[in-house]
């Protein structure tokens, strides 16, 4: 049986302000983070920093982290952005692939790069391509 994995989040601005979650100095800190908490299946930290901490109770986050673990039984060895898009206004969307072996995660993210910093404004991780590029 396929585990169909889905999370979304939409952050709200004033919460990005205070907590400071989903902001990151550059894109290539962003990137490195993404990649090293999907590739370990650091899920729980991943869903934290990019704006779940609000969204989420600690019962919900094992509950996803569970989920996610069983999507994606072993560590992810492999990664690369697939598809990236400019929006306009700073706003860019991406789409990024982990594998190992036959197991394969996809990671969406909306991003904002303003100024001194990039701001995750959504992220999705799903085991269905399909769900993914729905989004572009």
């Amino acid at each position: 049986m396929r585990f169909f994995v889905f999370i979304f989040l939409m952050l709200a601005g004033a919460v990005q302000a205070q907590v400071r979650d989903s902001v990151f100095a550059t894109y290539d800190d962003y990137a490195a983070f993404v990649d090293k908490r999907i590739q370990t299946r650091d899920f729980i930290e991943l869903v934290q920093v990019l704006g779940g901490r609000d969204e989420y109770t600690p019962e919900q986050l094992r509950s996803v982290d569970m989920q996610l673990k069983a999507a994606f039984p072993v560590d992810l060895q492999n990664a690369s952005v697939f598809r990236k898009e400019d929006l306009g206004g700073g706003v860019v969307q991406e789409a990024r692939i982990y594998w190992t072996g036959e197991v394969y995660a996809f990671f969406y993210a909306i991003l904002h790069m303003r100024g001194d910093d990039l701001v995750v404004i959504n992220f999705t991780l799903n085991s269905s391509i399909n769900e993914i590029m729905a989004k572009f």
